[in-house]
């Protein structure tokens, strides 16, 4: 119970508010007892010595007959009894009941001489007064009911002031360990003007500066992990793109090092340098071609376009591609079909821009089979249909699409995903024949990544399609 007492503010509030207005009421209560009979002697002692000697000052004035009435009279009008000695003896005045005997007398004793008389006479004033006695037992009598009311109203005001004080408190209490859940759903809703409004105003303000702090710190914890985690698919990606150059650089390099020492010692054919020489040098311009491909995509992944962005006509820019590609599609019988508008005009870097579209039209065409058809077509945004894709980035504004689809061929599901890592090929056997480096479509991506377009490749009824989103 005490424990219970200890940790509630709402019960102590109540005991000392009970306590504290019990106490005093009983201790006015029993000043008043005390002091107040007291208090009325004293004050009654000084009227009767006004009233007498008023009285004392008219008699001198009067004859004897006069004054004797006047003596009754004023009896009368003050309740009390007076001794008067004269030459025929003591006259009294007032009667005076054996019961108030025992009562609290006060008296006073003067002279007093009259207009016919010049004899001083002796006059003695006595008050019997039961009135203070009366008002002390009247205050006893009542006592009981007088502590029963003040315990009703004391434990009354306990109850009023413990709501209006700890109600509060209280509320500002639960919030408070809400606050320390870091819970800021909430509004603290005491309103008032005293130090507890003020201090419930300042939880509000402090709340809405700890939400907005809190959410600052989530989205900066959010965007920092996100960075980390760009940060370690960078990582990772330039790891497995260092181990496939060293990959791929380490097969042409071993055979052309095997043919030159071979050549230089001349072992078996390759006495006949004119047989092997090309082959040397078929492999040295392979490993040029790679070399200039990975210090392309160095030189890209570093650049910024902000100042070398130009308006460029997406119809022209198709034109050229597909002109840089034309001996290989009359190799393969392939007819490339173009359905691009004359209006479209993009802002890109124009050689950058040209080398994406080259790689993925000459992609179109290098993997199709012989006698198939590439279409290249533009499509507004809302009329794309089935050419959105599901993986593709969101771009901020999708105004126009450009689809390069290629007929005859499909690629792997588990291929889709991976067609955009650097030295990747459908192709295990990675026979030059049938592809190239593997760099083509790492380049269209570090080409497209810089100008913020969304892309992605997918199969589709006829073959596989590329879709370009076009800001």
């Amino acid at each position: 119970m005490r424990r219970k007492i200890k940790n509630s503010l709402n019960a102590k509030v109540f005991l000392w508010v009970f306590s504290a207005l019990t106490v005093c009421s009983i201790l006015i209560y029993g000043i008043v007892l005390t002091v107040l009979p007291k208090q009325y002697l004293i004050t009654s002692d000084k009227q009767l010595e006004e009233n007498t000697e008023l009285l004392v000052s008219r008699l001198r004035d009067m004859p004897y007959e006069d004054a004797i009435n006047e003596i009754y009279n004023f009896c009368i009008r003050n309740s009390v009894a007076i001794l008067l000695d004269d030459e025929k003896g003591v006259l009294n005045f007032g009667e005076v009941k054996t019961e108030e005997l025992t009562s609290t007398t006060s008296s006073i004793a003067t002279t007093v001489t009259f207009l016919d008389d010049g004899t001083e006479h002796a006059l003695v004033v006595s008050s019997i007064s039961q009135t203070a006695d009366l008002i002390s037992s009247l205050m006893l009598r009542f006592l009981p009911a007088v502590l029963a009311m003040i315990l009703l109203l004391s434990t009354l005001s306990a109850l009023i002031c413990s709501k209006v004080i700890v109600s509060p408190i209280a509320r500002i209490s639960q919030i408070s360990k809400r606050m320390t859940s870091l819970d800021m759903t909430w509004k603290c809703d005491v309103e008032s003007d005293d130090e507890i409004g003020v201090l419930a105003s300042s939880l509000n303000t402090m709340a809405d500066r700890l939400r907005e702090t809190m959410d600052e710190l989530k989205n900066a914890n959010r965007q920092l992990t996100d960075d980390v985690e760009k940060f370690k698919a960078l990582e990772e990606q330039r790891k497995n793109f260092f181990a496939a150059v060293s990959h791929e650089l380490k097969t042409p390099l071993t055979i052309l090092k095997g043919q030159i020492e071979n050549m230089i010692l001349g072992y078996g054919d390759y006495q006949d340098h004119e047989k092997y020489l090309p082959e040397a040098l078929k492999a040295t311009e392979d490993i040029a071609h790679l070399v200039r491909e990975i210090i392309a995509i160095s030189k890209m992944e570093s650049m910024d376009l902000q100042d070398t962005l130009q308006e460029v006509s997406l119809r022209t820019s198709i034109q050229d591609a597909v002109e840089a590609i034309l001996p290989l599609t009359r190799d393969k019988d392939i007819q490339i079909h173009q359905n691009v508008g004359t209006d479209t005009v993009l802002s890109v870097h124009p050689n950058l821009w040209n080398k994406a579209l080259s790689n993925i039209i000459g992609n179109a065409v290098l993997h199709s089979p012989c006698g198939q058809h590439v279409f290249i077509t533009e499509y507004p945004a809302e009329d794309a249909g089935n050419a959105a894709c599901q993986n593709s980035l969101k771009p901020c504004e999708k105004e126009r699409i450009l689809v390069i689809e290629n007929t005859g061929t499909f690629i792997l599901e588990d291929d889709l995903s991976h067609l955009f890592t650097p030295f990747y090929r459908t192709d295990k056997s990675r026979n030059k024949a049938t592809g190239g480096s593997g760099l083509g479509l790492y380049i269209v991506k570090t080409i497209l990544d810089l100008h913020g377009m969304a892309y992605c490749i997918k199969n589709t009824q006829n073959g596989v399609a590329f879709i370009l989103y076009l800001p």
